[in-house]
């Protein structure tokens, strides 16, 4: 296989495990319940419902139902998130907005208060940073809410804000997906990029200075390209180590082959081709041709720096879409071994369910009682043997489990370092693989044994560029070189 060379920033961004937290569902901060936080004066919004923890997401007003969720409920939950294994934090958005979900801003350069404020993103910054861990927050660079002042100044007749939106003759105007509370911004006026972006004081640059790593930019395909290009361009300047990813739900080459934009996207692709997969809507062709493609596409940088998820605020989860844990911990599975950075949505890791948008926002669960301590371990390991590969965190990958017969997804990883490897099988038949795989990699020799990092699959070792696989129906294992004798190693530094 062809090796490709990485610059240390694409290995680090790739090492990363992001845990993903809709800050109103994750915790609540200071020791209180929901009855008590939620009478502060921050949620006297119109057609507020306040919940109780364990009450349901259903049946409420859209948007509108709150439970208390905060920024400092995240930082009293570190210890949680570290012995997890997370290295790193992203939060749905967080400025001053009416909603639980605060995609419609009021105000971009303030903390809601819902969420304690700006203190307490300061507080949270340090604490993830105390503990090596990273923060992405989310922007939308498309829209803001219909009660946002420049919105509402444009309808008072400021001319300098009508101009920052697209307002048609007869008074209307354009707005995300026809939502006229979410009113479009006029990304083709520098003044709006100037705001968003491209001054030292902007959102985006404003925040990077107050300690944030990293963000997430909501709805790309209404952002678009170029703009996206310039943004890079700009914020590689000013903050070479921020990363800038983009949400696209589907195939995201085009973003990468463009060249200079987001340096990675939200990875719907590999979701959407495991979900069909292990829903039996499309056969181990067209799985091993996703992945194959997904890396024509995105290029090996831009696919190691992008988000694998499988769940997120905007879909079911993972428990509910396969609905049972031995096809949920395959999808796992998956999403920690190929290419790319695995986001974890909060409460997977513990089984939680939920359908659609709002279901799928429920209250994180602490009661441990509740949890599914197989999932968790399950992700706690996939995580360790992740974290302990390099050829996991930052290999290329090859694509071989089209080249047997069954119902097989197999992959290759391995670094430019000979011996730094990977080999995954994914065996969704209802019979036991038995096969001789031919593997065209020359840094496996002959004889070097090979362990599943699982503990389920058996030994078995390299014989003359092969190995024979007996992997047991509907289960995956995870092989890595061993060296077996105590005074000869086939991994000699000469071969470096």
């Amino acid at each position: 296989m062809t090796v490709t060379p990485l610059d240390d920033l694409t290995r680090q961004r790739a090492s990363q495990i992001i845990y993903q937290i809709f800050p109103e569902r994750f915790a609540i901060g200071g020791g209180l319940n929901s009855a008590e936080k939620l009478a502060s004066a921050a949620y006297e919004v119109p057609e507020a419902a306040k919940c109780d923890w364990d009450a349901t997401t259903l049946n409420q007003p859209w948007g509108k139902q709150f439970f208390g969720g905060d920024l400092d409920g995240i930082s009293d939950k570190i210890v949680y998130l570290t012995d997890l294994g997370v290295t790193g934090v992203y939060l749905t958005p967080v400025f001053s907005a009416p909603s639980n979900h605060k995609y419609d801003a009021t105000d971009f350069f303030t903390i809601d208060a819902m969420f304690g404020g700006e203190a307490a993103l300061l507080r949270l910054i340090e604490t993830l940073h105390q503990n090596e861990m990273s923060l992405t927050l989310d922007a939308v660079l498309n829209h803001v809410s219909e009660f946002h002042p420049w919105f509402l100044a444009a309808l008072a007749g400021d001319a300098e804000k009508r101009d920052w939106f697209t307002f048609r003759d007869d008074g209307s105007y354009l707005c995300w997906q026809d939502y006229g509370l979410m009113p479009e911004l006029n990304l083709s006026n520098p003044a709006v990029r100037d705001v968003l972006y491209a001054k030292p004081k902007s959102l985006v640059q404003h925040w990077l200075a107050r300690g944030i790593n990293s963000w997430r930019f909501d709805v790309a395909q209404d952002v678009g390209i170029p703009i996206a290009q310039e943004m890079a361009q700009i914020i590689g300047e000013a903050y070479p180590q921020a990363g800038l990813l983009g949400e696209l739900n589907g195939f995201s080459g085009s973003w990468f082959q463009a060249g200079g934009g987001f340096s990675g996207m939200m990875n719907y692709w590999y979701r959407t081709a495991i979900l069909a997969w292990l829903a039996g809507e499309i056969d181990a062709v067209q799985m091993n041709a996703a992945i194959r493609d997904a890396r024509a596409a995105y290029g090996l940088k831009g696919l190691l720096c992008s988000w694998n998820m499988l769940s997120s605020h905007d879909t079911p989860r993972l428990i509910t879409t396969v609905g049972n844990v031995a096809d949920a911990q395959l999808a796992l599975a998956m999403q920690f071994t190929l290419p790319g950075i695995p986001l974890l949505y909060y409460g997977e890791e513990i089984g939680m369910e939920g359908g659609a948008d709002p279901d799928c926002r429920r209250p994180m669960r602490w009661n441990e009682a509740e949890w599914n301590h197989g999932q968790r371990a399950w992700v706690k390991q996939l995580i360790s043997i992740r974290q302990n590969n390099t050829a996991l965190q930052y290999g290329d990958v090859t694509v071989f489990g089209d080249r047997l017969a069954g119902n097989t997804l197999i992959y290759l990883r391995a670094t430019e370092v000979p011996g730094e490897a990977a080999l995954v099988i994914v065996n969704l038949s209802d019979a036991l693989l038995s096969a001789k795989l031919l593997i065209p990699y020359s840094h496996w020799y002959d004889g070097v044994p090979l362990r599943d990092a699982l503990g389920a699959a058996p030994d078995t070792k390299l014989q003359a560029g092969s190995v024979q696989l007996e992997i047991a129906a509907r289960s995956v294992a995870i092989y890595e070189a061993f060296e077996p004798y105590q005074n000869y190693t086939f991994f000699k530094p000469r071969n470096r």
